[in-house]
């Protein structure tokens, strides 16, 4: 998971507070610009064809609105696995730039945290980079716990021919 919560120049407390809630799937589509912050490196039109993948695949998105504005996101993915019983993935956490250390990514993880417990998840579980710091103090000190490592591999391209049980 990639999570952007740093430095900010933007609102203040005093504003009015953001409210919380799920978008709407017609809404998904507002995000992109907050996702593309995340994926530099990804193409604007690769990243709406994953997001019509995603939605088709049961993603769900929480949004922070100041006004009509979405301000903060963080993706939702359902499942049950064997070790955890009903969870919640919280995916892609990201609050725009003018409104980081103000208490919104605080309250998107409390709010999907309240969320999942009435879907009747059991536990909620998130990725972060192995080099993003920030993001690792700020799940820990929500109470996270870092229990394990996420290993991935490329399926198309240069990683195949790392393989030495691959006959060539």
């Amino acid at each position: 998971m990639r999570d952007q919560e740093a430095s900010d120049t933007g609102p203040r407390q005093s504003e009015a507070r953001p409210h919380i809630r799920l978008l709407a799937e017609s809404e998904l589509t507002t995000i992109l610009p907050l996702i593309q912050i995340l994926n530099p490196d990804v193409p604007p039109a690769t990243l709406a064809l994953r997001l019509e993948a995603m939605r088709k695949e049961g993603y769900r998105c929480a949004g922070a609105f100041a006004g009509e504005r979405c301000i903060a996101i963080a993706g939702l993915w359902f499942g049950t696995r064997f070790w955890c019983g009903r969870y919640v993935d919280i995916d892609n956490v990201i609050v725009e730039e003018s409104w980081r250390r103000q208490g919104i990514g605080q309250a998107l993880i409390a709010w999907i945290e309240d969320y999942a417990r009435r879907q009747g998840c059991e536990k909620a579980v998130l990725d972060a980079y192995v080099t993003n710091e920030g993001a690792h103090r700020f799940y820990m000190g929500y109470g996270y716990r870092i229990v394990g490592f996420h290993f991935d591999r490329n399926l198309k391209g240069p990683d195949d021919q790392d393989r030495p049980d691959i006959p060539r």
